[in-house]
Formats: structure tokens, C-alpha cells, sequence
């Protein structure tokens, strides 16, 4: 068995790689002018706009599906955090120190162009995670992660055509 597998090694070539892709793929990309994220929360969180603007740049950079754009777009992407959520999940019984914490926010979407009917359409999205403090994961990991996941989704979002078809 150590031969066969030895022999199929040595058989295929070094340096094989895969690219991932889908039918979806193959179509043009959609032009998007994305907005500053608006900071909505209440009690007032400076800042976290920042992180979420910052990361949805970044998932629209690796998206083949969207294309930045600082003039004429099909969509006009506006993103307000509306809600954030910080509450501790678990406590060390010893300390009393939290040891896992949830993350949660909410995004309203705005997006406008003549794509919808109306000019205009609305989604909220509220995507969470943890992070634990007592196995020494730090609060950025948690926040980065939080914002991955709701920078994923609105790219996601804005990618749909049957939210928002080409005209």
C-alpha cells in the first residue's frame, strides 16, 4: 500500500491547484458606489463604522461579482449599524472574569438605482459570533471576525440579482 501511494505521488504533478468557481461566475460585474458607513447605534459606539467600511472594501476587492466605483454605478450601496450587542455568555466561577462573550450588530442596507422598483430597496442583517477571553482570544479577533461575517453579507446582498435584478 506504501508503494501504490509512493507511485501516485511521484505520478502526479508538483505544484497541482484548484480554482474554485461557479457558473455565477462568468457574468459581468455589477458597479457599485459604496457609501461611508453611517454609525446609528444607541448608546453611541465610536468607531465601529470604521472596522465594517474597512472590511467591506476589502470583500468587495476579492469579489469578482462587484466593482467599486467612484461615478455612475448600478447601485448606490448605503450601510447604517443600527444595533450592537456585547453581553457576556459565560463567567468563570473562580473570577468571576467573563470567559466567552457573544458579539452582535445589525446593519440596515440601503441600496438605490433604477434597478429597484421604487428606485430604492431595504434589507436589515444581523450576523454574530463569540469570543473567549479565558482561552485567551482577544476582543479584535472576535471584532474582526463579526465584521467578516456582516461585510460578507451585504457583499453578498448587493450581488443578488433577484434583490436586485440588471435592468
Amino acid at each position: 500500500m506504501k508503494r501504490l501511494m509512493l507511485l501516485l505521488l511521484l505520478l502526479v504533478p508538483a505544484g497541482c491547484g484548484y480554482r474554485w468557481s461557479s457558473s455565477l461566475d462568468a457574468g459581468q460585474s455589477r458597479t457599485v458606489k459604496f457609501e461611508a458607513v453611517e454609525n446609528r447605534l444607541f448608546p453611541h459606539r465610536p468607531g465601529l463604522e470604521h472596522g465594517l467600511g474597512r472590511r467591506i472594501k476589502e470583500e468587495i476587492a476579492q469579489d469578482r461579482r462587484l466593482e467599486v466605483v467612484e461615478g455612475a454605478a448600478e447601485i448606490v450601496l448605503k450601510v447604517s449599524l443600527v444595533r450592537f450587542t456585547e453581553p457576556n455568555l459565560v463567567e468563570d466561577l473562580d473570577t468571576g472574569e467573563p470567559a466567552e462573550i457573544l458579539l452582535r450588530v445589525t446593519a440596515l442596507v440601503v441600496a438605490r438605482g433604477e434597478v429597484f422598483a421604487g428606485g430604492e430597496s431595504r434589507r436589515q442583517i444581523t450576523v454574530s459570533t463569540t469570543y473567549a477571553p479565558a482561552l485567551g482570544e482577544s476582543r479584535a479577533s472576535g471584532m474582526e471576525r463579526l465584521w467578516r461575517d456582516l461585510a460578507r453579507e451585504v457583499v453578498d446582498l448587493a450581488a443578488d440579482h433577484e434583490w436586485a435584478p440588471r435592468g
